[in-house]
């Protein structure tokens, strides 16, 4: 069953489903997705900015040690000590114990490292901390090749700044190392605080992936098994993306340690953030079923107030339909519903005068028949000229249509006319010139009309609807497959037996002997229907010496001439 031929209840819950509750569910997967997105996306953003609460340690720490190392090179008993020629062994260790001294206070409280150690070129010069395996080569070398700038050294369970001691006496001249050994426990403080999240792990790691510090402790010294994750975060300076490591979804968050080289990530389980996922799909499901309530409610109110009555009405007309006039509506509001079925009460009564009233001859035959052929043009009209404004809308989309919405309005104007079959000739020519603005926005320049009129003929009556049906039929069938150059002429001139009306055109023409056997046969008159309604109009108002003439010759034209007498 078609949607337009289905009871009009069935109509509104198909229109409720489709129009609230499908676009609801649609909207509502949709606003999960995105508000999930967001959510997800503001947390992880939180999470970060309190990991980076931690980063003015460790940007502490990197310049803390790179200001101790410069005043170590640059103190000149530590020169004198790292250059050695002591002539006894009390004289180095007097020596030593002023360096250490010195040590003692510039580091002050400064927890941050397990052992300082200064190298000679030759052997280790001093120890402070832990023992720590002597000073590798490569080190060694790349701290000269950087003439006294430091630089951070990662290695397993290991972290430690490197810088050569350049002689102050002789430009270019390594005379010994520096190295801090960074305490991880001290690391491990600086983050440790933060990691509250369930599932959460954090990790200090060098661009290798080397793990320095973490929260998870036997780690420690490890490496990141999922490089690619690792190798991104690298490139930026701070960030969180989402990753799925062995079937878990993870939030990874982290910001670079600039002057230390390292990266401070942490990961925190997806389903962490379950807890705000789940209040939002509680706020939509709630959303969701208080618009399927109101969309109930709302069915329940048309039912009542619109349905129902409608379908008493319904029920009503069908006894109209089997000749019952006993009609029995309770009425009892004042809306559109209510109005259609006073006046369809209203109607029953006119109607059941109006039966009376042909039964009893007051209604001549003759005007019941023009009555009929004159309302049967209109529908047929109407359908062509807001075919005509669809037909702009669709093709050009511009605002033209309101000038043709108003073209029409002329033209119902004159159709309906107060109720009166006649016009003047003025009125009828204006109507058609309403007709031509219409299909001249869909035509242009390919067809053009020209008008010739006896002045003196233009207060004279005339019956409405002659002219346009005609101009429509020369377009449709003469000149709708000419590219350009269509011409239709009209000419109103007087004749000896009244007025004549002409309409010729320059089109593809016809035979003229079928359209005639067509006019004449009620079996072929649908296919001329124009024609022959208005030479049906014209013999029944003024009898048959007057009515329409048809001529066409194939590749030349047509003209259609109208005789009706002359009404002053």
């Amino acid at each position: 069953m078609k949607f337009k031929d289905m009871p009009v209840i069935a109509k509104l819950y198909i229109c409720i489903a489709f129009f609230i509750i499908l676009p609801l569910i649609l909207v509502g997967f949709y606003l999960n997705i995105r508000f999930a997105e967001l959510t997800l996306s503001k947390a992880s953003e939180s999470a970060l900015q309190t990991l980076k609460q931690t980063k003015q340690n460790f940007e502490t720490l990197a310049a803390d040690t790179n200001d101790i190392s410069l005043r170590i090179l640059s103190n000149q008993g530590v020169q004198q000590f790292i250059q050695g020629g002591y002539l006894s062994t009390s004289e180095f260790e007097q020596a030593y114990l002023d360096v250490d001294a010195w040590m003692d206070d510039i580091i002050g409280s400064k927890p941050y490292y397990d052992a300082i150690h200064l190298y000679s070129e030759k052997e280790l010069r001093y120890q402070r901390g832990i023992d720590v395996p002597e000073m590798s080569e490569t080190n060694k070398s790349y701290a000269s090749e950087l003439q006294g700038k430091g630089f951070w050294v990662t290695a397993p369970h290991e972290l430690s700044f490197y810088r050569a001691i350049m002689d102050f006496g002789k430009l270019g001249r390594t005379i010994g190392y520096e190295k801090f050994t960074i305490n991880e426990e001290l690391l491990y403080d600086f983050y440790k605080n933060i990691n509250s999240v369930a599932g959460s792990q954090i990790f200090l790691i060098d661009q290798t992936g080397l793990v320095l510090s973490s929260s998870v402790r036997d780690l420690i010294g490890d490496r990141i098994g999922v490089v690619e994750p690792i190798q991104r975060a690298l490139r930026l300076k701070e960030d969180f993306f989402k990753i799925e490591i062995e079937g878990e979804k993870l939030i990874i968050l982290f910001y670079t340690i600039k002057d230390m080289n390292l990266t401070l990530v942490q990961s925190i389980p997806e389903s962490s953030f379950s807890t705000l996922k789940t209040t939002v799909n509680t706020v939509l499901l709630v959303v969701f079923s208080l618009c399927i309530l109101f969309g109930i409610l709302f069915s329940l109110v048309q039912y009542k107030y619109l349905l129902k009555p409608l379908q008493k009405l319904r029920k009503e007309m069908a006894k109209l339909k089997t000749g019952n006039f006993n009609i029995s509506l309770d009425i009892d509001s004042r809306d559109e519903i209510g109005e259609i079925g006073n006046g369809f009460l209203r109607m029953t009564e006119q109607l059941k005068d109006t039966i009376n009233d042909v039964y009893i001859g007051k209604i001549k035959q003759r005007e019941a028949e023009i009555t009929a052929l004159q309302s049967q043009i209109n529908p047929h009209f109407l359908y062509n000229t807001l075919d005509s404004i669809h037909w702009l809308a669709v093709k050009r989309k511009n605002y033209d249509v309101s000038e043709q919405i108003e073209a029409l309005a002329e033209i119902f104007r004159h159709v309906l006319n107060n109720g009166e079959p006649l016009v003047t000739v003025r009125q009828e020519l204006d109507f058609l010139e309403s007709y031509m603005f219409l299909q001249q926005r869909k035509y242009g320049d390919r067809i053009k009309l020209h008008m010739e009129a006896d002045p003196d003929l233009m207060s004279c009556r005339m019956p409405k609807l002659v002219l346009q049906p005609l101009v429509e039929n020369a377009i449709l069938h003469g000149l709708e497959q000419i590219v350009e150059g269509g011409h239709i002429e009209v000419e109103i001139a007087k004749a000896a037996e009244g007025i004549r009306f002409m309409v010729s055109d320059n089109g593809a023409g016809t035979d003229e002997m079928i359209i005639r056997q067509m006019m004449e046969s009620d079996h072929e008159a649908k296919h001329v229907f124009a024609l022959k309604n208005i030479d049906d109009r014209i013999k029944l108002s003024y009898g048959q010496g007057f009515g329409l003439t048809f001529r066409s010759k194939i590749g030349i034209g047509t003209r259609v001439e109208v005789l009706i007498p002359q009404i002053d």
